[in-house]
C-alpha cells in the first residue's frame, strides 16, 4: 500500500460553540476570566509519565509478553467519520479498551463503566482521536452531513466528566490541540462565527460547570508542543507477519480477516515506540493555526516500525508457547 494509500489527514482542529445540550449552568464571563487564572503555567512531559507509568504489575509490566499487553490499562476514543472497520477487533486485541461513539455523553459513560467493571485492570491512560475543528472543541461524529450523529465536549468538561473515575491522562491527538487550551475555549465549547468545520450539535455540547477548577483535576491533559497536523495511518491486517496476523485474527474470534482495514494514530505509534520526536506538554495554549505535519519519508518510517514492533511481539509469544510444556 502506497503511504498516499495509507494515510487519511485529520482535519481535527477543535471545534467550538454552538451550545444545545450542556452539562454546566451558565455562568457569567467574570467568573470564566477568574476561574481560567487558576490554570498552572505549562510544563512538559515526558512519555514515560504518560503511557509507561502504570506498567505495574497490575497494568503488564515492561517484561510482560504478548500482544493483548500492548494496550494494558490504557483507552482509545475514536470519532467514527476517522475510524476503519476493523479498528475496534483490532485494538481490543491490543489490549486496548475502545471506545467509537459520536456522542461524547455515551462515551463518558462506556468509560466509567468501564473502570467501574475492572477495579484491578482499570484505564488510566487515555488517548482520544477526535476532530479539534480549528482548536474550538472536541467533536466525535459519524460523518459530514448536517444531520449527521454529532457531539462537543470542551477540554475541562472532559476533566470533569471523568473526575474520580481512574483516568489520570488524557492525550489529545487532534489538529492544533494547543488551541483547545485558550481560555475562551477550554472551559466552554466556542465556535468561531467563520468556523466552516463547526456543524450543528445534534448530539449536544458539554461545557464545565461554573464551580469546576481544573487545576485541581486528578485528571492532566497532555497535547504536542507543536502546533501540529495529526495523522491517521491505514494499514490492513495483511502488513503483519504471518505469527501477529494469526493472533490478532485468534483473539478477534475470526472478525479480522488478512483484509480488514485498521485506522493508526500517528501520537499512538510514536507513544508507542518512545520517539524522540514526539513532545508533550500539559497546559499552555497556542493561538495560531498550523498546517505542519511529519514528513513523508518520517511518517513512512514509523509506519514501518510500528508494524515490526506488532511482529517482535507476537514472535516473542509465539515462541513463548512452542517452549511451553505440552500435554500429551
Amino acid at each position: 500500500m502506497t503511504l498516499l494509500g495509507r494515510t487519511l489527514f485529520v482535519v481535527a482542529f477543535i471545534l467550538g460553540g454552538g451550545v444545545t445540550e450542556n452539562l454546566s449552568s451558565s455562568h457569567s464571563g467574570v467568573q470564566r476570566a477568574a476561574l481560567s487564572r487558576t490554570v498552572p503555567a505549562a510544563h512538559s512531559v515526558s512519555i514515560h509519565e504518560v503511557w509507561f507509568a502504570n506498567s505495574s504489575p497490575s497494568h503488564g509490566s515492561q517484561g510482560s509478553s504478548g500482544l493483548s499487553r500492548i494496550g494494558h490499562g490504557k483507552g482509545i476514543v475514536f470519532s467514527p467519520d476517522l475510524s476503519e472497520p476493523g479498528n475496534r477487533e483490532f485494538f481490543r486485541a491490543l489490549g486496548f479498551a475502545y471506545f467509537e461513539d459520536p456522542d461524547w455523553h455515551s462515551v463518558v459513560k462506556q468509560i466509567r463503566a468501564f473502570n467501574a467493571a475492572h477495579p484491578t485492570d482499570r484505564i488510566e491512560t487515555l488517548l482520544i482521536q477526535s476532530h479539534g475543528t480549528n482548536g474550538d472543541a472536541l467533536k466525535l461524529q459519524n460523518g459530514k452531513q448536517p444531520d449527521a450523529p454529532r457531539s462537543y465536549i470542551a477540554p475541562a468538561a472532559l476533566q470533569e466528566s471523568l473526575e474520580g473515575s481512574g483516568v489520570r491522562v488524557c492525550l489529545l491527538a487532534a489538529c492544533n490541540a494547543g488551541r483547545l487550551f485558550r481560555p475562551e475555549n477550554y472551559l466552554t465549547v466556542r465556535a468561531d462565527a467563520d468556523n466552516h468545520l463547526f456543524e450543528p450539535p445534534t448530539l449536544g455540547t458539554i461545557n464545565a460547570s461554573a464551580v469546576f477548577d481544573p487545576a485541581r483535576s486528578s485528571m492532566t491533559i497532555v497535547r504536542r508542543v507543536e502546533s501540529h497536523i495529526e495523522v491517521i495511518n491505514e494499514c490492513r491486517v495483511s502488513e503483519l507477519s504471518p505469527a501477529a496476523r494469526a493472533e490478532v485474527i485468534k483473539a478477534s474470534d475470526g472478525r479480522l480477516t488478512p483484509a480488514s482495514r485498521i485506522a493508526v494514530p500517528e501520537m499512538l505509534i510514536q507513544l508507542l515506540l518512545r520517539d524522540d520526536n514526539l513532545r508533550l506538554v500539559a497546559w499552555g495554549h497556542e493561538m495560531e493555526k498550523s498546517r505542519a505535519e511529519t514528513n513523508d519519508k518520517y511518517r513512512e518510517h514509523l509506519i514501518s516500525r510500528f508494524l515490526q514492533f506488532v511482529n517482535t511481539i507476537a514472535a516473542k509469544q509465539q515462541q513463548a508457547a512452542n517452549n511451553s510444556p505440552q500435554a500429551d
